[in-house]
């Protein structure tokens, strides 16, 4: 019987059509696409490697009627009885940043789990213009989940452990994936937005905590 870590690699792969689709991270509206509109699912890739040098475990996930794709992969998780006195990296591609739900619940989630170190790049930003949203993505940073945006190493990454490469694709894969890394620089900037406000809401509290309430024109001092 084969070990546990090999069977789970044994596992379904995107196609290279579906790999194109969601993980496009071009900027669009709906009256303003070309062609027929397909809608943008969420799709989560992940990988967990055991810092024992196990092999990896691959899989991936799609959003349910009613339950995301986040949820999926942390039952996933939670089902393979991992063994709690090993450490081990997760890498997650989403294709979506989480929502504020998901961000609870995988905040909660590595709370719980502390032998897992896990990261999250996300070729595109959900509701990033939100505040609920922004604080969903505050509160990973604040639980020591890193979430950055997807760039060319990480499409590159994805393409090359989640896609089935068993015929040709309909497109130059070379050519994707430098485009996707070039439209992920406008991401990152948006994201870097809100990490610096995150930063200076951060800063600001630890202020406050040393020197006590302010008088007030030391608080008006703050505002922008």
């Amino acid at each position: 019987m084969w070990p546990e870590a090999q069977i789970r690699n044994v596992m379904p792969l995107l196609t290279a059509e579906t790999f194109s689709l969601q993980f496009n991270n071009r900027w669009r509206r709906r009256r303003q696409v070309k062609g027929p509109y397909y809608p943008r699912r969420t799709y989560l890739c992940y990988q967990l490697t055991p810092q024992n040098g196990s092999m990896p475990t691959r899989g991936y996930f799609e959003n349910e009627k009613n339950r995301h794709a986040e949820i999926c992969f942390i039952d996933e998780i939670e089902s393979m009885g991992l063994d709690k006195t090993q450490c081990y990296e997760v890498t997650c591609y989403l294709t979506w940043s989480p929502c504020p739900s998901c961000a609870q619940k995988l905040a909660a989630f590595t709370k719980a789990q502390v032998h897992l170190n896990l990261r999250i790049f996300a070729s595109r930003l959900y509701y990033h213009w939100r505040s609920s949203y922004q604080k969903g993505l505050q509160l990973l940073w604040e639980s020591q989940i890193p979430v950055e945006v997807m760039g060319l190493p990480e499409f590159t990454d994805c393409w090359e452990n989640f896609v089935d490469h068993g015929k040709p694709p309909p497109f130059n894969p070379s050519e994707k994936l430098q485009e996707l890394g070039e439209k992920s620089r406008s991401i990152k900037r948006r994201l870097e937005k809100i990490k610096s406000r995150f930063v200076d809401d951060l800063e600001t509290g630890l202020r406050s905590l040393q020197l006590g309430p302010g008088s007030p024109s030391s608080s008006k001092s703050d505002w922008r």
